[in-house]
């Protein structure tokens, strides 16, 4: 007979009991109560070090069985503890499994994660994506991140005449172009998700020549930037960022707690979005595509790309638009990669 304690799943009451396996049976006797349990039925929960051995049966009811009765009941029952709990119970194994569990945790990151990603963004409706970029357009402002132009209204003429050359035959939503000033991006150019393109006065202004026109090169170059953002929304990487930001911030939250991380990062994900090595390489190869149907060469994107290079300061991060790979080594190519690339495929 093992000495234990009864709950019956109604109330928290202790019943004190004692315990006897008989005949396939397990027996609970106790001062006010009689049962049997057929030991197919019973579950043990996986016990740990010295601590009490739980029993829970299929009526709702549990059993605590501890001090020397727990050896005898777990004797009693058979009991084997399983490969896990014999491995992790070894040093060495523990330490083996460590490497591994860090390998796994790398490949549910860098595969699983942009895998379900895609998925997810593949099967949200295109009404997600115009709550989206709105969000994101209305976060860029908020944050005074973006401003009115300051640049000339034929200037601005100039630049939104681009748009219908840049506009694919079947646009996958409505395209606009806004130009925006902003001293914090500097030259730069964003893709939101409902396809909203904001140039900065800043990189209307690298390409403007020397009496403040655009000429037919500084419009080649700018071509080659709104072809590369077109690609973006085309190919859906802002829905396909966020879904995987989102699903990185809940993996993460599932690791280490505290859902409320995700839904408090999606702002910033919003108005700081970074495209993936594979989405620029994407974007640029739709950009040389924008280029040759306006006759225009690939090299206009590799001169685009180096005119903004030189605009980074050295010690800059530099705008998201060149995607440079400080800080994203693993997933951002670098503006030299793309441009050499570019030169490849395009010789």
């Amino acid at each position: 007979m093992m000495s234990a304690h009864y709950f019956d799943g109604r109330n928290a009451r202790l019943h004190p009991v004692q315990l006897a396996v008989d005949a396939g049976m397990l027996l609970v006797s106790g001062t006010d109560l009689q049962r049997s349990y057929p030991l197919g039925t019973v579950a043990l929960s996986e016990p740990f070090a010295a601590a009490p051995a739980v029993l829970r049966f299929d009526d709702g009811a549990s059993c605590e069985v501890g001090g020397d009765g727990r050896q005898e009941l777990l004797d009693a029952l058979g009991y084997r503890k399983s490969a896990v709990v014999r491995w992790q119970a070894r040093w060495p194994a523990a330490l083996l499994a460590l490497p591994l569990l860090a390998a796994l945790l790398a490949l549910l990151y860098f595969r699983g994660v942009p895998a379900a990603a895609s998925h997810v963004a593949d099967r949200l409706p295109l009404t997600a994506d115009v709550s989206l970029g709105r969000a994101a357009l209305a976060s860029l402002e908020k944050q005074e991140i973006i401003a009115p132009s300051r640049l000339s209204d034929e200037r601005i003429a100039d630049v939104e005449a681009l748009l219908p050359l840049v506009t694919p035959p079947r646009p996958r939503m409505p395209l606009r172009l806004l130009v925006r000033a902003s001293p914090r991006l500097g030259a730069n150019a964003l893709a939101l998700p409902d396809g909203t393109i904001v140039v900065t006065d800043g990189l209307v202004r690298l390409f403007m020549n020397k009496n403040n026109e655009l000429d037919d090169a500084g419009k080649a170059s700018l071509i080659a930037v709104l072809g590369h953002e077109v690609g973006h929304v085309q190919k859906r990487h802002a829905a396909r960022t966020m879904a995987r930001s989102s699903l990185t911030a809940a993996f993460s939250a599932a690791l280490f707690g505290d859902f409320s991380a995700v839904a408090a990062g999606l702002p910033a994900v919003l108005s700081q979005m970074e495209y993936t090595r594979a989405m620029e390489l994407e974007a640029d190869d739709y950009g040389v595509w924008i280029l040759d149907r306006n006759g225009l060469e690939a090299a206009e994107m590799a001169y685009a790309l180096e005119a903004l290079e030189d605009t980074v300061p050295k010690d800059s991060e530099g705008p998201r638009w060149l995607s440079k790979s400080m800080g994203y080594l693993s997933t951002h190519p670098s503006t030299a990669e793309r441009i050499r690339r570019l030169e490849r495929a395009h010789q």
